[in-house]
């Protein structure tokens, strides 16, 4: 039973102000303003920072006490189909006893403007942690463990499932493996893949299974190329597949604490594997002392895009030998990484690079990001924080909190933001910032792209001084290589005490469609530091990114090709910049003011660098940006 109505009534009492959860069509919508945020100094547009009308709240998707979804990363959740409508996929149950828990899939309609709840589970038993793919030509299949088994559960119409009703096709006959990631390929996508980790033992890697009939498996317990070498220690929740409309091709992203970050893919339904790396770890196959620690891209969103390979990612850290560390929760920021971003420059890197990285960085080249490189920053985390002496600075920290004007304060100045117990914001596996999801924009030729996110800041607390994580968003117009101001999507606008985690999102046009856990109490129920988990569903929204992003061309590929070559860098008086076309050249600080502004044309440009202080520098011209450093 969903519960609704009860909902509704226990948010009402306990918060003043609390809109009952209701559909609204897009004539009666209510816009309001968003809190913005101050950017890092990775704007590409000048006029984002302009209030955006936002949209509304769509409908709920269903009412569910379990409210732990996940621990790494965003594993096969979301399906777009061709017919405008978006699957998105969690972990449910309306009994605080979790016996009903299974696989919930809501949907949105765009056609419609319509989102239609899932009234609970799928499948005919009790499963966990379940993954969905499409299936032939309107299916879906979805993968979840029970208490023994991994099952394979299949829907052959995605709009005419029935709750409660799915049998398991066929099961792993192993409960060790749990924690599955499914996908499908071929030309009717009837060819099913599932990767599970081994929830008795991290240390054997995450195994493979294979059925081309949906019966029986062809492959089963296969250990993949590059596995084993690229980890010394699995958990359960490191591994998702991407989905792909190429009907042969699969890529499946593996990260982990303690291994290196990759992506195998294949073009031939899983016969041959090849390996894209993103992340070098420097502790696989070693030991790293008790008091050390390394970063790593702890929860990653990966998409193809003009840049290639590109990746939306937490950065946390761990420490200790495998299997004994942990994410830092007071720690976490988000970033962005693509394969053939350029080296951003001597002295970005706060601890130099891992000279073993079998892509070290070099001026021009691509680069595979190790624990020293990840600040591509999306949403920046400040260096004020360690209560702790590791070997390594502690150059991370909080995510830099909001003033009254809801702007983001520079570190030095947010002198009262302090987190002492951090069962206030929950067990969810998470940072001060994380979860993005990364969406590539249709009809931008993967140029355009948003991230949306889960944060927490100083002002999102309720008078008893609990947390609450928020939902954000960031867009770039080229390809990942700079990020606009971030918007403050949940803030001032229904959910002022409530939390956003576990976001799932998508494009539609232009309409960003967004599913998130919403919780009126911080804490997860099922971890026992949530006392109420009547209050715990999933909610659908949708934003328009001309609302949110305004002077935007959100979705062309006009004003994409403007190429800038900067010497010297670093730069003494003056520094040099050539042009593939004409465009105002704006040099930014880091804190994202404007230094500089010229009018430059197509060839060589030169900046006067009178003035300015010691430190590192953004130029920008048309959609292309780069760091420069000034000595």
């Amino acid at each position: 039973m969903k519960k609704l109505f009860t909902l509704a009534l226990a948010l009402s009492v306990a918060f003043v102000g609390y809109s009952q959860v209701q559909k609204v069509s897009r004539k009666d919508d209510v816009k309001k303003v968003a809190t913005m945020q101050k950017a890092t100094g990775m704007e590409s547009f000048e006029n984002v920072q302009s209030q955006p009308n936002m949209t509304r709240s769509d409908g709920e998707l269903d009412y569910t006490y379990y409210d732990w979804q996940s621990n790494q990363g965003p594993r096969s959740w979301t399906i777009v189909w061709p017919d405008g409508k978006v699957n998105f996929a969690f972990t449910c149950a309306t009994s605080s006893t979790f016996t009903d828990r299974g696989t919930a899939i809501g949907t949105y309609d765009a056609v419609n403007d319509e989102w239609i709840p899932s009234d609970g589970r799928v499948e005919n038993e009790k499963t966990g942690f379940g993954s969905i793919a499409r299936y032939g030509e309107n299916g879906i299949v979805i993968a979840a463990h029970t208490a023994t088994n991994t099952g394979i559960y299949i829907a052959e119409d995605k709009d005419n499932i029935v709750p409660n009703s799915l049998p398991a096709a066929i099961y792993t006959d192993n409960g060790s493996y749990t924690h599955p990631a499914v996908m499908t390929s071929g030309a009717n996508r009837d060819i099913i893949h599932l990767f599970c980790g081994n929830f008795d033992d991290s240390t054997i890697p995450p195994l493979y299974w294979r059925s081309t009939n949906g019966q029986t498996w062809d492959k089963a317990e296969v250990i993949l190329p590059f596995i084993e070498e690229c980890g010394s220690d699995w958990g359960t929740n490191d591994y998702y597949w991407m989905e792909t409309t190429e009907d042969n091709c699969l890529a499946l992203v593996i990260n982990s604490a303690w291994s290196d970050g990759i992506v195998l893919y294949s073009y031939d339904d899983g016969e041959t594997w090849y390996k894209k790396e993103f992340y070098h770890h420097p502790g696989v196959h070693t030991t790293i002392g008790e008091e050390d620690w390394v970063m790593y891209p702890r929860w990653t969103s990966a998409q193809w895009s003009a840049n290639g390979l590109s990746l939306a990612f937490e950065f946390n850290g761990t420490r200790g030998e495998p299997g004994a560390g942990s994410y830092f929760p007071s720690i976490g920021g988000v970033g962005f990484w693509a394969e053939d971003m350029p080296y951003a420059g001597e002295g970005y890197a706060p601890n130099g690079y891992d000279p073993s990285n079998p892509m070290p960085p070099m001026t021009g080249k691509p680069f595979i990001m190790d624990s020293a490189y990840m600040f591509n920053d999306i949403y920046a985390a400040w260096p004020r924080w360690s209560d702790q002496t590791w070997n390594n600075p502690a150059y991370f920290g909080y995510v830099a909190p909001l003033d009254e004007n809801g702007n983001w304060q520079s570190w030095e100045d947010a002198t009262e933001f302090n987190i002492e117990d951090f069962s206030l914001h929950g067990s969810y596996n998470s940072g001060c910032a994380g979860m993005p999801v990364l969406c590539v924009v249709p009809g931008s030729n993967g140029y355009d792209m948003v991230t949306v996110w889960s944060s927490m800041d100083e002002h999102n607390t309720d008078d008893l001084g609990n947390y609450y994580y928020k939902l954000f968003a960031s867009y770039s117009a080229n390809a990942g290589n700079t990020w606009s101001t971030p918007v403050h999507l949940t803030n001032d606008f229904m959910y002022d005490y409530s939390e956003c985690v576990y976001p799932q999102a998508a494009v539609i046009g232009t309409t960003l469609v967004v599913a998130a856990q919403m919780d009126g109490t911080t804490g997860t129920f099922v971890q026992n530091d949530d006392p109420d988990g009547s209050d715990n569903y999933y909610q659908g929204l949708t934003f328009e990114l001309t609302d949110l992003f305004p002077g935007v061309n959100v979705g062309t590929v006009e004003n994409k090709n403007v190429h800038m070559t900067l010497y010297p860098n670093p730069a003494v008086d003056h520094l040099n910049v050539t042009l593939s076309q004409n465009s105002n050249i704006t040099v930014y600080n880091i804190m994202g003011q404007v230094i500089r502004t010229v009018e430059g044309h197509i060839g060589a440009n030169q900046i006067d660098l009178s003035g300015m202080n010691a430190g590192v520098y953004f130029v920008s011209a048309g959609s292309d940006t780069q760091k420069f450093i000034v000595k």
